[in-house]
């Protein structure tokens, strides 16, 4: 899922982490040229897809919700159908 574009709602998410993983982390994103949201937010995206197709609770949760039509979300499950419907 990409970043949105200002056309879907975005939540705000904040969690605690250790000063030296966050100094690390933000040092990392300061190397790849991101934000540290932009990072944090790359590194989720990237884990999701991965789950999403190899753990089947998370699948099977995945294909049970509803996505705005257009989202990054809606356009993961028409993918993972396809892919699903020729394996």
């Amino acid at each position: 899922m990409e970043a949105d574009d200002g056309s879907h709602m975005v939540k705000r998410v904040n969690f605690n982490m250790n000063a030296e993983c966050h100094a690390l982390l933000k040092g990392v994103s300061a190397l790849k040229g991101k934000t540290l949201s932009e990072y944090v937010y790359e590194i989720i995206t990237e884990e999701f897809y991965k789950l999403v197709r190899e753990d089947k609770q998370v699948q099977s949760m995945f294909l049970a919700g509803t996505y705005q039509e257009g989202g990054s979300a809606y356009r993961l499950k028409e993918l993972l159908i396809e892919e699903l419907e020729e394996s």
